[in-house]
């Protein structure tokens, strides 16, 4: 009932506002973009999903289960980075509030169109001001742009909204931030911001209590920027006093159906026949997106399997940060065993060469070889060059000392070295090719030794 006067209370005032901004002859930017929504604020949709039972789906999980509360809808497709600082804001006040109605008012203005076009302009307006540009992308902002991700981390921590609220919340509340890269089956982040993702959490599981600083008990909240495949929504992670962790995921496309499947993808025992069932659910929910979300879209087959590949992405992610919470993986040597089985993978698939086959047999190795040389030059220029194998593979090992046991990884770096020693006094080699060889070799005697070492 609360909810419903309120609702109405505030479409009466957004009308209002409306008609004002109207009159301002001056702001046609903004009476443009408002126009866009008077017929949904009139009407009273402030939400795509307003209607459905409740303010927000729960998901469960072997794991953890979580809530996904419902938000203002997306309607423009780049504009995923505003929503998701939009809510931010409004879910936070609505965590952090004590009396029912702040939260129901909270609620309500996260699902608000006018609180959504207000917050997104009064956003820009603060970027394009304080924040120092390149041409592009103040053109990018000035129309309908996407958020970069550096302009969403200076607006987090500068846009004076944000900052009111957090000095507020910091009385009561340690707050991290972190981010979570993930698409088409692999960690997109950097290193670097795979283990800060690693120390946030690890800080995060750290029991709640006296902070050191305050001498107050304190609860927790870590906030995840999710970029997964093409798209950002947000992860929270609250922890009160009681070492009890609640999880609530905010997402602009309001699609909780897309998790009707997620614990197939964590059942290897049963990998093949999960694949088709979640290939079915995963058909059903992209038509269900074709038919009643894009129908006036160009829709382009690139469009179709972005959307295939953020479901698969999502699921597998959500999963991912569930394991990490409970110590079962830990990100940072995810990151590299990722990347270790794409290099030996790549190997393979392009030289064909058996890596079981590669023995104490030096003739039968020196065939090998013999065989497979143009191949293996090719594969190091074109594939995996000194340069990349160093700075993807060497340096991150070395960053995160990672212990380096994998029989596959050890019996290529064996394979490796024994071929390049071979190759290096190749009189029909060019100079070029040599000095590649040479490279490579170098740093496989780096890492034998970082091995040895560790």
């Amino acid at each position: 009932m609360i909810f419903n006067e309120l609702q109405h209370q505030h479409s009466e005032e957004n009308i209002i506002k409306i008609e004002e901004i109207q009159k301002d002859k001056k702001d046609k930017k903004t009476k443009e973009l408002l126009f866009k929504l008077i017929n949904e604020i009139i009407i009273g949709t402030f939400s795509s999903y307003e209607g459905k039972k409740g303010d927000y789906v729960l998901i469960n999980t072997k794991y953890f289960q979580f809530k996904q509360y419902f938000t203002y809808n997306q309607n423009i497709g780049f504009l995923c980075g505003f929503h998701s600082l939009f809510n931010i804001y409004y879910f936070l006040q609505y965590l952090s509030s004590k009396e029912v109605n702040q939260k129901n008012l909270a609620l309500f203005n996260l699902k608000n169109a006018w609180n959504f076009w207000s917050f997104y302009k009064e956003s820009i307006n603060y970027l394009l001001t304080n924040l120092k540009l390149e041409s592009y992308a103040e053109k990018s902002l000035k129309n309908e742009g996407p958020l970069e991700r550096y302009q969403f981390v200076y607006l987090l921590n500068e846009f004076p909204k944000m900052k009111i609220l957090f000095n507020k919340l910091k009385i009561n509340y340690d707050i991290s931030f972190t981010k979570f890269l993930f698409g088409f089956g692999i960690f997109n982040g950097t290193i670097e911001e795979g283990i800060d993702f690693q120390n946030k959490i690890d800080k995060f599981l750290e029991n709640s209590g006296q902070n050191k600083n305050s001498g107050q008990n304190k609860e927790k909240i870590l906030i995840i920027l999710l970029g997964i495949v093409n798209h950002w929504n947000i992860l929270i992670l609250h922890k009160n006093l009681q070492q009890e962790i609640d999880i609530y995921l905010l997402d602009s496309r309001n699609s909780p159906e897309m998790f009707n499947s997620i614990e197939l993808y964590d059942d290897n025992d049963k990998h093949k026949e999960n694949q088709a069932k979640i290939e079915k659910l995963k058909e059903q929910y992209i038509n269900n997106i074709l038919s009643n979300k894009l129908k006036d879209k160009k829709i382009t087959e690139w469009y179709i399997t972005c959307w295939k590949e953020w479901y698969d992405s999502m699921n597998i992610s959500i999963i991912l940060i569930f394991k990490i919470l409970l110590k079962k993986i830990n990100l940072s040597n995810y990151i590299i065993e990722n990347k270790i089985n794409q290099l030996i993978n790549s190997f393979i698939s392009k030289t064909n060469i058996d890596l079981i086959k590669f023995g104490n047999d030096i003739k039968l190795n020196e065939s090998i070889l013999e065989n497979n040389k143009e191949r293996i030059i090719k594969w190091i220029k074109e594939e995996y060059h000194p340069a990349v194998f160093n700075d993807e593979i060497i340096n991150d090992i070395i960053k995160v000392k990672y212990n380096v046991n994998e029989p596959k990884f050890i019996s290529w770096i064996r394979i490796m070295k024994f071929f390049l020693n071979k190759l290096k006094d190749d009189k029909s080699l060019n100079e070029n090719d040599k000095d590649i060889i040479l490279r490579y070799l170098n740093y496989l005697n780096d890492l034998d030794k970082f091995i040895f070492h560790f």
